[in-house]
């Protein structure tokens, strides 16, 4: 009886130490030097959802951001939603430390389609056109907050900051971002060990369902009930445009825990 016991002693701990895993930070990604950054750039993430893969490097007074969304809702997020880089020193989430560039819009709707089926011949070439267009729309100013303390900078690394986006291959996006360490916190290098880095976009508004209320005739008791809404959708009604419009009302969001390289 006493070996059961233990044995159901040792699951139990087993779980809560698997629980407690997997509800911590999560793994943790070394900073690269950026000295060899500069020579190739060495992505040491990838988000999924966003589809955007992540390069954090390091020297002794600032910090480097590389990004590239491969997929277009999250460039158009970026270029248009505006874009935000924050920054907690304290492993956390905290949203008090932040640059946002670009700086852009969260209360219009996303007019047009993602993707035209009469343009998927030339559509990398396209593609990148028009991204270049809208990056030349882009104002060259950011707003950089710390400590409630908030500034307007421009990329001019001499002052503290440096930030561009440029179009890629296949209507890719990239973008780099450097940010003065002690920007972040006082002392800097030395007083940064690890950050959590976060990676959120702002969104498109959502838009309303044509004829998403009751209809049919039916009483009010039924509407809790699965059903597909019986009123008539408006004749320019496109459903692949809703759905665009729908997924390009999700902010792209994720975090990254990093240790800064100081060898």
């Amino acid at each position: 009886m006493k070996l059961i016991s233990y044995f159901k002693t040792g699951v139990v701990i087993l779980f809560i130490s698997l629980l407690s895993s997997s509800c911590g930070r999560g793994p943790v990604y070394k900073s690269v030097a950026e000295d060899k950054m500069k020579n190739e750039i060495q992505y040491i993430g990838f988000d999924s959802q966003s589809a955007i893969r992540y390069a954090i490097s390091n020297d002794k007074e600032f910090l480097y951001i590389r990004l590239e969304a491969l997929s277009r809702p999250s460039v158009l997020k970026i270029i248009q939603s505006g874009f935000y880089i924050y920054i907690d020193t304290l492993g956390k989430k905290s949203k008090s430390t932040y640059l946002n560039f670009p700086m852009g819009q969260t209360d219009q709707l996303f007019q047009a389609k993602l993707f035209e089926e009469n343009k998927k011949e030339h559509a990398a070439i396209s593609g990148k056109i028009a991204l270049e267009s809208q990056i030349n729309d882009v104002a060259q100013v950011a707003e950089f907050v710390s400590n409630e303390q908030k500034e307007s900078v421009v990329s001019d690394i001499d002052k503290g900051f440096a930030f561009t986006i440029k179009s890629g291959e296949y209507g890719s996006l990239s973008y780099y971002a450097a940010i003065r360490l002690d920007k972040i916190k006082k002392g800097g290098y030395s007083n940064i060990d690890n950050l959590n880095i976060g990676i959120v976009s702002g969104a498109f508004k959502r838009p309303s369902i044509p004829g998403g209320g009751n209809g049919g005739g039916r009483s009010s008791r039924y509407s809790g009930m699965n059903r597909v809404p019986q009123a008539q959708q408006p004749a320019n009604y496109d459903p692949q445009k809703m759905r665009d419009m729908y997924l390009m009302s999700q902010p792209i969001t994720f975090w990254i825990n990093v240790a800064l390289n100081k060898q």
